[in-house]
């Protein structure tokens, strides 16, 4: 008789249990069992995401994949990896070396210019004029005709003389002011330097045509084609003075560099005022640049290093990292010189500008 009370106990909880669960949504097991399915393939997928990030990152690959970014051609192996870490280790040679030999470069530029300044200033104010003879004249061995050529003041208006003394006398001579260039030290009368002359020729022709562009922007046309003929006769004559240099079977990298930055100027000269365009003589457009581009590709040939553990990596030296330089901007401007924009820049307004 004792074990009635817990009998009693247990029917009644076993009678309220069912009452209570009667209002309850049953669980449906499968469609839970596909989420937490579905959950366990998102979180497979987030943790391989994960890891290759990791691996990208450890070999110093891009981390968001792009057409540019580097793709492994197979799968990641352990033999690859390998080899994608020496390959870093190359790399990072070749970087350090550009490194120390650009803060060397870095330091003689800065120790001459000390050397200059300090040189210009010991030197003190110096004139800004030198004598030339008129054209036509005789009068060749004025000022610094004993090679070492001083400047000096322009010479003071002579009374006028009788015919026969004034036919003996040279020619006057004019004095010609060189406004914004640096102090004259010399003059120079003549050279078998073909580099230096060469090199001259082409910083003169340069600096007109630079001149003529500016002229041109503020609509002075008749001024900015005289200097530009003027800078072509100079451009022309500089590759004359390289003629020697370049028919060696090496010729020095100055002597190719220069050619193809006359070469180059000498093709935008052809562009203004020759109508060398790509739509009306395409063979001739591409022979042009393809005269220009040898130059530099002779020197980036040749101006090779290996370095890297086993030598088996080729880095361009000073001349053919210019001559790189010179031919990606060639490039460039053919490309993209001709852009205007459809609006003009100076047109633009933004709301609030008269109150600035």
């Amino acid at each position: 008789m004792r074990c009635w009370p817990g009998a009693l106990l247990l029917l009644s909880v076993t009678a309220v249990l069912p009452a209570q669960g009667g209002g309850a949504e049953p669980v449906d097991t499968a469609a839970e069992l596909a989420r937490m399915n579905r959950s366990l393939t998102q979180n497979r997928s987030e943790v391989e995401r994960l890891l290759d990030l990791r691996i990208r990152h450890d070999l110093g690959l891009p981390m968001e994949q792009d057409a540019t970014s580097f793709t492994p051609a197979g799968p990641v192996t352990t033999e690859s990896l390998e080899r994608a870490r020496r390959e870093l280790r190359d790399q990072d040679a070749v970087t350090t070396t550009l490194a120390e030999r650009y803060r060397k470069l870095k330091s003689s530029v800065e120790q001459l210019r000390a050397d200059a300044e300090a040189q210009h200033k010991s030197a003190g104010e110096q004139h800004e004029f030198v004598t030339v003879p008129s054209p036509g004249s005789a009068a060749t061995g004025g000022a610094g005709a004993n090679g070492r050529g001083a400047a000096r003041e322009p010479q003071p208006t002579l009374p006028p003389v009788p015919p026969t003394a004034q036919e003996s006398r040279p020619a006057p001579v004019e004095a010609v002011a060189f406004h914004g260039l640096d102090p004259i030290r010399g003059q120079i009368h003549g050279s078998e330097d073909h580099q230096r002359v060469a090199q001259a020729l082409f910083k003169a022709g340069q600096d007109l045509m630079d001149r003529a562009a500016m002229l041109r922007l503020q609509d002075q046309s008749a001024a900015a084609d005289e200097l530009d003929h003027r800078a072509k006769e100079r451009l022309v004559r500089a590759l004359e003075e390289l003629e020697p240099l370049l028919a060696k079977s090496e010729p020095p990298f100055p002597a190719l560099f220069y050619k193809g930055r006359c070469l180059e100027l000498l093709f935008r000269y052809s562009e203004r005022h020759e109508d060398l365009s790509i739509t009306k003589s395409t063979r001739e457009f591409q022979r042009r640049e393809q005269e220009v581009r040898d130059a530099f590709l002779r020197i980036s040939a040749r101006d090779v290093t290996k370095t890297g553990e086993r030598g088996n990596v080729e880095v361009l030296g000073p001349w053919g990292l210019a001559a790189q330089t010179a031919m990606e901007h060639f490039r460039w401007m053919n490309l993209h010189s001709g852009y205007k924009p459809l609006v003009p820049i100076d047109s633009l307004t933004w709301p609030g500008e008269k109150e600035l």
